[in-house]
């Protein structure tokens, strides 16, 4: 019986593409960071600092599976120019604000059909997140969702930054299964990606699915796979 359902949040209910804007409103905040601690960067040197800093990060992700937060990528550029930053620096404290306060300036696109399938997918069956973060916070993912009108769709938001680790780490699935109350083989997870969402899942006794909006990502071990939101919202009603 399909008791409760988890979402992934990245091209799954939101696209996932990095905006330029955001992109440069964040490294603004950085080099002002950096210059309150006499770090004067060029623009090409903060540039490639920034870019350096999001692949260290997707390391830590794909290799490490480590759920990190914006004050870890952040204390990482600045031990590389050799600052020394006040854990209380209210410079510090604005800049990590920023990263997460652009995300909502600057939202994603929900992917179609993704209010309407959760609001009606919600009514029948509780619904948890499980998203690995990147440079902005859980906390900001969901004033994302609240700003759309979704947050109250799910019983639980879960977070890498708040696990300490990410998908496909059972951990992720672990704190889900429990916020929800049902055992694992009740669960149906839906992600796009095979490695950490399908993989992870299964792994961990839950049923998955994937979509594939954003990328085609080849064979899988989902019970299916479906090309929108709306093709997903009609399968999960149809087996509940």
């Amino acid at each position: 019986m399909l008791r409760a359902i988890t979402l992934d949040y990245w091209d799954t209910i939101y696209l996932g593409a990095a905006l330029p804007e955001r992109g440069a409103r964040r490294r603004e905040s950085v080099r002002r960071l950096l210059a309150h601690y006499g770090a004067e960067l060029a623009p090409a040197a903060l540039d490639t600092l920034y870019k350096d800093s999001g692949r260290e990060t997707g390391r830590w992700w794909s290799e490490e599976h480590r759920g990190y937060s914006a004050a870890d990528r952040i204390q990482w550029m600045l031990e590389r120019v050799g600052v020394r930053a006040v854990d209380n620096c209210e410079v510090l404290s604005a800049t990590i604000r920023e990263v997460d306060d652009v995300l909502l300036e600057m939202p994603p696109s929900l992917l179609p059909g993704a209010a309407e399938g959760l609001r009606a997918l919600a009514a029948r069956v509780p619904l948890a997140i499980i998203s690995d973060t990147g440079f902005a916070s859980g906390d900001a993912q969901n004033r994302l969702l609240a700003q759309d009108g979704l947050l109250d769709c799910f019983t639980a938001t879960i977070y890498s930054c708040d696990v300490g680790h990410t998908k496909p780490r059972i951990e992720m699935f672990d704190a889900a299964r429990s916020a929800l109350g049902v055992s694992a083989s009740e669960i149906l997870h839906v992600g796009d990606l095979e490695r950490t969402d399908i993989a992870g899942a299964l792994a961990a006794g839950f049923r998955a699915v994937r979509i594939d909006v954003a990328r085609e990502s080849g064979p899988s071990a989902a019970e299916i796979v479906v090309r929108s939101f709306a093709e997903l919202t009609t399968y999960l009603l149809g087996r509940l």
